[in-house]
């Protein structure tokens, strides 16, 4: 089994910063672009990932099932939008000191080749909570589960990946009370505990996303992070999946397209402004790719 990407699995950071790119098609520029970027990055992690279109420009070979993301849900009901972007530049570490240092290299490197869609800076909040006040990614894997769970089970070491940026409606959040508030996420607020039974709503985000298949449990893992001023707030999904269809089976659950009727009531409080699917190839594989 090749290496993955170190950054995808390095816990404990409390500053990120996410760049999506759109890219031109001269392979050779973009994989220059990258080789000075990683050079310049320190010791800050980076993590790299691509449209099955940028990889292919820097001759790598894309995974079976890798494709754009696909708008979700119709209004009145809530939407996920498709905004498939090339390349996707996560960079987290200790101290925002140095993460922005290697973002501003990372700008400097890319800017021959294109500029950002989204330039994203984001934080670890209180003990790794939401802005809406909930401890984000209780239920992430644990130990060798994390690799079983993001990885594809081929032995390359690589990952499909999903973002999304997500805007939060606190206002209206915070005005429920807290037990309704558990309800809309299926957790206890001061302590992250699922609800059980009567207790836990059908429509609650975790009744939504935490789903079995054949008896399999679609774990994905998750590497989100808050972001915001006084006026925007919200939070930048980042997840890992050794399946593209994992990602697939929450969203349509979480906009009410599975069949069911029902819609995660997170989605009344907080909006996906952004979608796009990714490879994250192996530390090998990219290093191949990029060369030099």
């Amino acid at each position: 089994m090749t290496r993955p990407q170190p950054g995808i699995f390095a816990e404990g950071s409390t500053a990120h910063y996410a760049l999506e790119y759109t890219v031109g098609g001269d392979g050779a520029a973009l994989a220059a672009a990258l080789r000075q970027a990683r050079a310049d990055a320190g010791g800050t992690n980076m993590v790299l990932a691509f449209s099955g279109s940028a990889w292919s420009s820097l001759g790598g070979s894309a995974p079976a099932g890798l494709r754009g993301f696909d708008k979700l849900g119709s209004a009145p009901g809530p939407t996920a939008p498709a905004t498939q972007r090339d390349l996707l530049v996560w960079l987290h570490g200790d101290t925002i000191s140095d993460v922005y240092d290697a973002a501003l290299a990372a700008g400097r490197a890319m800017a021959p080749v294109g500029t950002p869609d989204l330039d994203l800076r984001g934080f670890t909040y209180h003990d790794s909570r939401d802005l809406i006040g909930f401890v984000d990614g209780t239920a992430n894997p644990k130990g060798d589960a994390r690799m079983e769970a993001a990885l594809i089970p081929d032995g390359n070491g690589g990952a499909f990946a999903m973002s999304q940026q997500w805007v939060h409606d606190l206002d209206s959040f915070n005005a429920l009370p807290v037990a309704e508030q558990e309800g809309v996420v299926g957790r206890t607020k001061p302590d992250s505990i699922e609800l059980e039974g009567d207790a836990m709503p059908a429509d609650s985000h975790v009744s939504r996303t935490d789903v079995k298949i054949d008896g399999v449990a679609q774990k994905i893992w998750r590497r989100s992070f808050p972001y915001g001023d006084t006026s925007t707030k919200g939070l930048y999904f980042l997840s890992f999946a050794c399946d593209l269809a994992r990602f697939d089976v929450q969203l349509q659950r979480m906009y009410g397209v599975s069949g069911d009727g029902l819609k995660d009531r997170i989605t009344e409080f907080s909006a996906a402004i952004t979608g796009s699917y990714w490879y994250a190839p192996s530390e090998d594989d990219l290093a191949a790719a990029l060369g030099g």
